[in-house]
């Protein structure tokens, strides 16, 4: 049996764009492990408002690479280790981009790899690149100003530290979009879709 840790913002957590959380059965995590099978585990940590790691003066405890241990050794050992942050690095008030975002994940990356308490093996990286951003809608509006231009660079940056760092590399843009509705989250087709795709590459690496 697989343990597989899904480590993300809204995207992951299940935020839907109308607002309000999607039920389990439609969140990308479980459709994931119905996929592989429910003799593994996939557990969704996701949570809104989550960065690679940049402290967000407006919400506590959203500085992705600060949890991350704590995360591995909680629920480890983890065979597999999904990383999806970045969307929120593109809010207004942190001024950075996809190349910064970037450089947050092969923090997380390095992170994830320091040996632990309880001699778990560091576990295989899935880094996914978020898919671009639309025109935000709503309340993502102004929180988001200037980062449609910025999320098309993702798949660039996030690719490269992918490869650097030997971790498996999905540029979840050329699978899925973010709901017209807000621009931002996933509808549930965009949960499905990208449970998908994760689905093919989890199936090689639990059969290596």
């Amino acid at each position: 049996m697989a343990t597989i840790l899904c480590y993300g913002d809204s995207l992951t957590w299940g935020s839907a764009p109308n607002g309000g959380r999607y039920p389990k059965h439609l969140r990308w995590p479980n459709i994931l492990n119905k996929l592989i099978g429910e003799h593994h585990q996939v557990i969704n940590f996701g949570l809104p408002g989550r960065t690679t790691l940049w402290n967000d003066p407006f919400l506590e405890g959203r500085n992705g690479l600060a949890y991350i241990q704590a995360a591995l050794e909680t629920f480890g050992p983890v065979d597999i280790l999904i990383i999806m942050l970045g969307t929120n690095d593109l809010k207004r008030h942190f001024n950075v981009g996809a190349y910064e975002a970037a450089k947050g994940v092969e923090k997380l990356i390095a992170r994830s790899r320091i040996p632990n308490t309880y001699n778990f093996p560091a576990p295989s990286i899935v880094v996914v690149a978020p898919p671009n951003i639309l025109s935000p809608a709503g309340s993502m509006a102004e929180s988001f100003t200037g980062a449609v231009e910025k999320s098309q660079f993702f798949h660039k940056y996030y690719q490269e530290v992918a490869v650097q760092h030997h971790c498996i590399f999905l540029n979840s843009a050329g699978v899925i979009q973010p709901s017209e509705m807000d621009g931002v989250h996933l509808d549930a087709e965009g949960n499905e879709q990208l449970a998908n795709a994760l689905a093919d590459l989890i199936h090689i690496e639990i059969n290596k």
